[in-house]
């Protein structure tokens, strides 16, 4: 007997952080939450990758200071309000941390690397 598993589309999630004098302490603050309510989408697969948006003078030199000003995840989910659904509940979405005006979701299509 043949199983109906939903479609599964990958979305691109572009969430820049909110502007805030403080705001590598807070993000550091959050961090050991993020990673735990990501922990079962990652092991599960639904995270394809992700990472933090540096800034542009992180790299003006080999020991610029690394300034994270948002975060770039790749999901698989059913639909965009899955994605929408899984990115509510996140500690940086919660506490304001990603600017809500700012995040962007998009389908994706992964020509190279990821399949």
């Amino acid at each position: 007997m043949a199983t109906n598993k939903p479609a599964l589309h990958k979305f691109i999630v572009y969430a820049l952080d909110r502007a805030d004098p403080d705001t590598l302490y807070h993000r550091e603050s959050l961090r050991e939450a993020h990673m735990q309510a990501v922990g079962d989408y990652i092991k599960n697969g639904v995270f394809k990758a992700g990472g933090a948006i540096l800034s542009d003078d992180s790299i003006t030199s080999p020991d610029a200071e690394r300034k994270i000003i948002g975060s770039l995840i790749i999901i698989e989910a059913e639909s965009l309000q899955a994605v929408k659904d899984i990115l509510s509940k996140d500690p940086y979405c919660v506490s304001g941390k990603w600017d809500s005006e700012k995040v962007a979701i998009h389908p994706f299509y992964c020509a190279i690397g990821l399949q």
